[in-house]
């Protein structure tokens, strides 16, 4: 993953309480303590190495965790709203922070046909790929210039990316580069960092310069049972 994924605090699990799971004899408080475990490294990681190496251990058992054990909420929410707001199914589509493919997974579920994705993670990469649901893979850091043509995609997804410890707002320059005028990124930027990792001054910048534009936002629940500190958004690049 690009820095990116799970959208809990360092030290809490995916609904916000504590980590401190009591053992029972299903062996399931061991699985869910190995869960937290990986949450709280996502959230401790200083830069792109730590990514790696955590990516790295928990590519394997990340598609399970994350959809069985926390009943992650978030990939389908932004494919379904991507689903609602972009009637063409072929539309190039770059896949952000893509991991294993749990976003672009949800987004083939609705139709959509042609999708890219990218990711700092070669172990998750390669899960992705051998799921087929993408045009191309892209092994690259999303805090740095993307080697992709301006103006090549239509639409951006990503659900997970903007959350504590991973991609900040300076990733905002590189995907509204790559998306033509009148593309849409839709994606969650969890409710906690929208501020200190400067996502509200970015949209205001780049809002101001004639950059992109705001077409929706609501607030909900990144997992199950969780509160609703995802802010899904959905904006559309503009011709400034």
């Amino acid at each position: 993953m690009q820095r990116n994924r799970t959208d809990t605090r360092s030290g809490e699990n995916a609904r916000g309480a504590p980590s401190q799971p009591e053992a029972d004899s299903s062996g399931t408080s061991a699985t869910a303590s190995r869960s937290d475990e990986f949450l709280a490294r996502s959230y401790s990681m200083a830069g792109p190495e730590d990514a790696v190496t955590l990516y790295r251990d928990w590519a394997a058992s990340y598609d399970q965790q994350l959809e069985t054990e926390l009943h992650y909420l978030s990939p389908a929410g932004v494919a379904a709203l991507a689903a609602a707001w972009l009637p063409d199914r072929t539309v190039p589509m770059l896949d952000i922070g893509c991991g294993t493919g749990l976003t672009a997974a949800a987004a083939r579920a609705h139709g959509f046909t042609t999708i890219d994705g990218v990711d700092i993670s070669p172990e998750m990469l390669a899960l992705a790929r051998m799921k087929g649901i993408y045009r191309a893979l892209f092994e690259a850091d999303l805090t740095r210039p993307l080697d992709l043509p301006s103006s090549a995609y239509g639409a951006a997804i990503s659900s997970g990316t903007f959350t504590h410890a991973h991609v900040g707002a300076v990733a905002f320059d590189e995907i509204f580069r790559v998306l033509r005028p009148g593309g849409l990124l839709v994606c969650t930027i969890h409710a906690h960092v929208f501020e200190p990792s400067g996502f509200r001054d970015k949209i205001a910048a780049l809002s101001e310069a004639g950059v992109m534009a705001i077409r929706h936002r609501h607030e909900a629940p990144l997992f199950a049972d969780a509160p609703a500190e995802g802010l899904y958004f959905v904006f559309e690049r503009r011709h400034g």
